[in-house]
């Protein structure tokens, strides 16, 4: 039985391995080696057997592996395809932007082109609204690109104005550059899903932003897709620099509420959050964590303010001392100079006295000098006198 298995296994090999001939009805077959059956034929078979079964298996692994190149070939292929096509996209849509911006800027006046101007030039006033002013798209455009690189304006208020998902986008790319706002006031809007993506990646790279107001929004499509308040949430346990956020009439579940406690008890910067009127499975529990935290950092905040000013009042008084003891050191020293002064001033009036004296006492014992040879003439003469009156 085993002699017949063996016989069959070796002929579906060798069918699979050799070529079979189809003439008609006919199929011919190539010559079979028949060897008589002894126990030596008997592992020469099942060596062959073993032999052809690593070909095929080395065959269809190679087949396999071809199979798996070329797949992978042809998803490079079509994902090139997709990423030439992506970013030609893109560029005819910059292009497009681009037209319309400039065609915007010619026909632009009145208060928004004043300050689009004041804020190129880094001149423009630190709080800026743009209330009362037609706002579209493109207009938002050309303000996000004046406040790219500027370095004045410290607040912005876009409030109300109608912005949308793409305006959003247009506002996350502004905060991912300029370092320098403060306040950005958003509320009351239509940004979405994308455009809060969009911001909670510029968070991670913006550190000067202090409040940013989201309320009344449409950053969950409804409360259907969390994605974007989820990715604001990520970027939380990153940044260090914001203090307020608002994001109540949202929509925001307990799904994206749970990324926010975690978010927010790792934040230590955070000293306002509203989360009202959003989603009733925004559970208590949640809200009650998130409110802790708060109410953590901003015990946390008095306490370096506390130690703050005790650090400046510290320093005043080490100020005032220091002042003091320079005025001390001051008046000692005009004190000492004025002693110096009046002690040369005496040393002069002497030496003026002493000189005025040696000069006197020189004239002095001139005048006696003078004196006394005038009195040895006179006598010397009288002398003479009397000696020529004896010879006589």
């Amino acid at each position: 039985m085993a002699q017949a298995a063996a016989g069959e296994d070796l002929a579906a090999y060798d069918e699979e391995e050799n070529d079979v001939r189809l003439e008609g009805a006919l199929v011919f077959k190539p010559a079979i080696e028949v060897l008589p059956k002894t126990k030596r034929t008997e592992e020469l078979q099942k060596r062959k057997i073993e032999e052809l079964k690593r070909k095929k298996e080395a065959a269809e692994t190679l087949r396999r592996q071809k199979e798996q190149e070329e797949a992978a070939r042809r998803k490079e292929q079509q994902l090139a395809q997709k990423q030439k096509a992506m970013l030609e996209q893109k560029r005819i849509e910059l292009e497009r932007k681009r037209r319309e911006e400039d065609e915007q800027r010619k026909k632009m006046e009145g208060g928004l082109e004043q300050i689009v101007d004041a804020l190129t030039r880094n001149v423009s006033q630190q709080h800026i609204t743009v209330c009362g002013m037609e706002l579209g798209s493109v207009r938002l455009r050309l303000l996000t690109r004046a406040l790219e690189d500027n370095l004045s304006c410290m607040s912005m208020d876009l409030n109300r104005k109608g912005l949308c998902d793409e305006d959003g986008m247009s506002l996350a790319w502004m905060l991912e550059k300029n370092m320098n706002l403060q306040k950005l006031e958003c509320e009351g809007n239509n940004i979405g899903v994308k455009a809060a993506e969009a911001i909670g990646e510029a968070l991670k790279k913006n550190q000067s932003l202090r409040s940013l107001n989201l309320e009344s929004n449409n950053l969950t499509a409804g409360g259907n897709d969390q994605k974007g308040v989820i990715r604001l949430a990520e970027a939380l346990q990153e940044n260090r620099s914001l203090r307020v956020l608002m994001l109540s009439k949202n929509g925001i579940t307990a799904q994206a509420g749970e990324y926010l406690v975690k978010a927010i008890e790792s934040n230590e910067m955070l000293t306002l959050v509203d989360l009202s009127g959003n989603d009733p499975s925004l559970s208590v529990e949640q809200l009650r964590r998130i409110d802790d935290a708060i109410q953590r950092n901003r015990e946390r905040a008095s306490a370096i303010r506390r130690a703050e000013r005790r650090e400046r009042f510290a320093l005043y008084n080490e100020e005032f001392k220091c002042r003091q003891h320079y005025m001390q050191i001051e008046a000692l020293r005009l004190e000492i100079e004025a002693h110096e002064e009046r002690r040369l001033n005496r040393m002069r009036a002497r030496f003026d006295r002493w000189v005025e004296d040696i000069d006197e006492a020189v004239r002095d014992e001139k005048n006696t000098i003078e004196e006394l040879e005038s009195d040895a003439a006179d006598r010397a003469a009288a002398n003479a006198n009397k000696g020529k009156k004896k010879r006589k």
